[in-house]
């Protein structure tokens, strides 16, 4: 078996700025995941979907994290681990990325909701996180994730370059979704511009467009405005009666009503 590839010298700068960049990235994601956590009342579709992008960014961090700070110098059961995380974190972040994307064009273009869009969310689920899964096991079983010399990575291990057909895993444990994504996202968007330029809206719907998604796809928001527009519209004063219009006479009382009937029953009969 031939010896392990030299590894590619990293400068600590490089390793300092890698580091960094996982524990920004791993902070936002946690943030993201904590907020959802702590207010039920904003857990809407939308933000649902960010909360599993969230998940993958922060697995995917947290592995990139060890994996440089571990500084692997060969092949080692910690370095197949690692790969194997970051792969399936990376992968299924791409994906949910693209659900991102597809869940506003629907919502907004194609104004779909109801049951068809629960299905789209359950497919989402299917995808995201199932083709990520069956790739990277496929992967460690065929052993085809390993040490990489950090000459395609920045200090953590990935596709083993000893493999012949280290190229086509290459593609498959992350670049080809890369690539997909870089299409695929610019045309959804371009998409959803489009149609906003159709209704003449142009660059001010920014707002609108994140009030659909953010207020009026959030149920517990659109009670909390309901409420606050019913308690408005009751609370105003009733209209005052115009200068100079007489009032209507007040009705008279029950016992002065009965007192005169009982007069008028006594006169004689003519």
């Amino acid at each position: 078996m031939p010896p392990p590839a030299p590894p590619t010298v990293l400068v600590p700068s490089e390793r300092a700025v890698v580091l960094l960049s996982c524990a920004l990235s791993a902070f936002g994601s946690g943030l993201l995941v904590a907020t959802h956590a702590l207010w039920p009342d904003l857990r809407s579709r939308a933000r649902r979907l960010l909360l599993f992008l969230s998940l993958a960014d922060l697995l995917s961090a947290a592995s990139y994290f060890y994996g440089v700070l571990q500084d692997f110098a060969g092949p080692s059961w910690d370095c197949v681990l690692q790969g194997a995380l970051s792969t399936f974190a990376n992968t299924s972040s791409f994906f949910w990325t693209v659900a991102v994307a597809l869940y506003l064009y629907l919502s907004i273009v194609r104004a779909s909701r109801g049951p068809r869009t629960d299905r789209l969310l359950w497919i989402f689920h299917v995808v995201s996180w199932g083709v990520p899964l069956v790739i990277t096991v496929a992967a460690v079983a065929l052993k085809k994730i390993g040490y990489d010399a950090s000459d395609v990575s920045v200090g953590w291990c990935w596709i083993d370059l000893e493999a012949e057909d280290h190229l086509l895993w290459m593609l498959l444990t992350g670049k080809l979704w890369e690539m997909l994504a870089y299409v695929l996202l610019p045309l959804l968007y371009v998409l959803v511009r489009k149609h906003i330029n159709r209704a003449g809206i142009g660059n001010t719907f920014q707002g609108g467009a994140n009030c659909i998604m953010f207020v009026l796809c959030t149920r517990a928001v659109r009670t909390r405005l309901f409420s606050v527009c019913c308690c408005c519209c009751s609370s105003q004063p009733p209209a005052e009666s115009p200068a100079g219009t007489p009032k209507a006479p007040a009705p008279s009382k029950p016992r002065e009503s009965q007192k005169s009937q009982g007069t008028l029953g006594e006169l004689p009969s003519t």
